[in-house]
């Protein structure tokens, strides 16, 4: 029963430090972001803008893309013929197919000029 009791309390300290890093990491993550949007030259409601504009639809979804080196916003967009999703240059304002939507009508040809 003693030995129970050990393994239990030694459980919680080494999950302990693993807590600690993934949160740590969430900071470091936030300053990575904030980083890159402050020069953008587009916000958000910017983004949802050119999509809107370039695609036509509502936007129904839209957030900064943590994967992308640079300022990079994808929206979601519904429109008659379903649901595209897109990227917007937060620099440029170059909207762009995301790689599910690469291939379109046009047989493999980009969607969005």
């Amino acid at each position: 029963m003693a030995a129970i009791i050990a393994v239990g309390t030694f459980a919680p300290l080494t999950v302990l430090p693993a807590a600690m890093a993934a949160e740590h990491q969430n900071g470091a993550d936030d300053s990575a972001e904030f980083a890159k949007l402050n020069g953008a030259k587009l916000n958000l409601a910017d983004a949802i803008g050119a999509a809107e504009k370039s695609i036509g639809g509502k936007a129904v979804n839209a957030a900064l893309d943590n994967e992308q080196a640079d300022a990079v916003f994808e929206v979601e967009l519904m429109t008659a013929d379903g649901s595209k999703s897109v990227s917007v240059d937060a620099m440029t304002g170059k909207v762009n197919p995301v790689a599910d939507d690469a291939k379109g009508e046009n047989g493999g040809e980009n969607d969005v000029e």
